[in-house]
This record gives structure tokens, sequence and C-alpha cells, in this order.
């Protein structure tokens, strides 16, 4: 469904926030929207298929055409999507001052709770004979009563809501002189979250778990704070439906100033890029299960994930470091199978 288990963005100044031995605890929330949907070549996203004689001749509108068209109709229908998802991540953290090769360790946990509904439509489709058909062109009263037919097939309102999927990790943290420092973190995301393979809009992200290693650099200046986190996606393949996920690098940056003595502002973004190729294995389920799981993807290409986001941040230092609360807005760009939208976050980071 061009989801992953990261959500891109959620790093930002409490990457380059002074973390010390202690508890710490954070509430990120996300409100993402998108009304593109983008496929392979970075173009809106069609499906194509093909309407059979057989079934020409089992609807009344369109049985009179039927015998000209031997090889069926094509059909090619742009579609539009309406993608919201609503998501609170609340992160619990520990430092711990026990060191191991120069660095702190520690463990830090996070269970979203995520509302997720996604509307999908086709535009109205064209039409051309299929292989073999006599017919030089589809005429326009063929291609009428055809279309209610296409844009019932690619019609879809799912929603849902509940928890995501658990994501577990020891820390090593480590300060490099009085301006630098490098966070490590091994993740494990268990598939907690509610899913159904046959529906569009799920809160958990399936039957499979992901290794999730990511390190995270900042360098806090006197002017600029600059940090960046990389993280790759390992996943295995879902045994709900057969389909493993391609592994996927996701970078979040950050650029901040302070203006004053407790506001910074400044440019956050991220970077989605998958570099293996999803793959799906229906061996072992029913024909009855494989039709109702053949995922839409084109699988030939890979299928590999793409986007790329940029946007304004502001955030509150309270006090010296009693809390930290961030807002910013981020707009995606460059996307490839997958949704393209924007994303407004308010994140609270807070020493317990």
């Amino acid at each position: 469904n061009g989801n992953q288990r990261y959500s891109p963005g959620v790093g930002g100044s409490d990457m380059t926030s002074p973390l010390v031995p202690g508890w710490y605890g954070q509430v990120a929330m996300v409100a993402y929207h998108a009304n593109k949907i983008k496929g392979n070549d970075g173009k809106q996203l069609a499906k194509t298929g093909n309407v059979s004689q057989l079934q020409l001749q089992a609807d009344p509108l369109t049985s009179g055409a039927a015998p000209a068209f031997s090889g069926g109709v094509n059909y090619n229908s742009k579609i539009g999507i309406k993608a919201d998802t609503y998501a609170i991540l609340p992160r619990i953290t520990y430092l711990s001052s026990e060191q191991v090769l120069g660095g702190n360790v520690g463990f830090t946990a996070m269970l979203p709770l995520v509302r997720r509904k996604i509307q999908l439509a086709g535009e109205t489709p064209a039409f051309t004979p299929g292989a073999g058909s006599a017919a030089p062109a589809v005429p326009g009263n063929l291609a009428a009563g055809l279309s209610p037919l296409i844009l019932g097939r690619l019609a879809t309102n799912s929603a849902t809501y509940g928890i995501g999927d658990l994501e577990v990790s020891p820390i090593w943290h480590m300060e490099i002189g009085d301006h630098q420092h490098v966070t490590i973190a091994p993740t494990i995301v268990l598939p907690t979250g509610d899913y159904d393979a046959t529906q569009r809009a799920n809160s958990g992200f399936g039957n499979f778990f992901t290794f999730r290693p990511s390190v995270q650099y900042a360098f806090v200046g006197d002017g600029w704070d600059v940090g960046a986190r990389l993280v790759l996606s390992f996943n295995t393949r879902n045994k709900d439906n057969g389909y493993r996920t391609g592994n996927i690098l996701n970078i979040d940056y950050q650029a901040m100033k302070f203006v004053s003595e407790d506001i910074r502002v400044g440019l956050q973004g991220y970077v989605v890029e998958q570099f293996t190729k999803d793959q799906q294995d229906l061996t072992g389920f029913s024909p009855t299960q494989q039709t109702a799981l053949a995922n839409g993807a084109d699988l030939s290409t890979g299928n590999k994930m793409r986007a790329y986001a940029a946007g304004p941040a502001v955030g509150w230092l309270a006090n010296g470091g009693e809390f930290l609360l961030e807002g910013k807005f981020l707009k995606e760009f460059g996307a490839k199978n997958r949704t393209e939208g924007q994303a407004f976050w308010l994140t609270l980071s807070k020493p317990l």
C-alpha cells in the first residue's frame, strides 16, 4: 500500500537537543494528507485492464457490441486518491550513566495510535479494442456502458483506527567533544497493530517483522544546529499475503538557528528511497485467496517507493531545557510508487 514502518519526518529538533542520563518522554502528533498517488514513472498512477468478450456479453448494456470484440475491450484510467493519516506517537527513552565503548547505553520504545482513511476513485477511462477484435475503435455508446463498470472496479473507501506496531530498541549515545554527538539505535518493529490483508487501510502494517538500525549525528554550534538521522529498514515476508516490501533508506535532516534565547527556526525534511524490489509469493494460498490477495502493484518494476520532503520548522526550548515544543510543515515532492502529500507535525519532548 505504499506505506512503511517509519514515519518520515519524525526526527526534528530533538536530534540536536542535549541527551544526558535519565528518563525522557516524547509525544509526536502528525496529520498527513495526500491527494496524489504516483506510479513508477513519477506521474499520476493509472490502472489498465481488459473487459473480456464474455463479460461484455453478460451485461445487457454491452452485449450487443460483444460480437465485434473477440479480444474484449482494453481500458486505461488514472487513479485519484484522498489519503488521510492522523497519528499520535508516544515514546519513552532511558539513558543510563553506564558506558560501553565510550558511549552511554539505554533503551527506547514507541507504540503508535493511528487513524487512517483512504479513498480511491478512477477518472473517466480511455478504451481501445482488445487484440484480435474486428472493430477498429470502441463506439461512444459502448464506452458509456463500460465506464460505470470500470469505475466501480477501481473505487475503494477504507478507514480504520487503533494501535500500530510496537518499536523497541537499545540505544548507544556518545558525546564527541562539546559540540557533536552520535546516537545508534538498532530497532525491532513488532506486528502488534490490527491488520487485514484484504483491507486497504490498516493501523498495523502486516504480519511481519522489521529490523531498522539507525545512526543519528548532530552538531550543536553557537549559531546553526545541524542534525541528521539515517535509517535502514529490512523487512521479513508478510505471512498474511505473501508480500515482502523491499529494503528502504530513510534520512531525516534539519538545520535550526536560535533567533532568541529559547526560540529557534529553520529547515527540516526527509528522503525516502527504496533500494531493493518488492516481491510477492502466494504459494500455499488457495486460488480464492490468491485472487483476493493479488497486489495491484506492478512488481515487474520492483514497485520501489521514493519521496522527498522539506519545509519550515519552529521550536521552543523552554527554560533552557524544561521541555521542547516543535511544529513543522513538510511538503513532499518527487514521489514514486506511493502517495505524495504534506504533513503537519507537533512534537513535545521532555526530560522526566
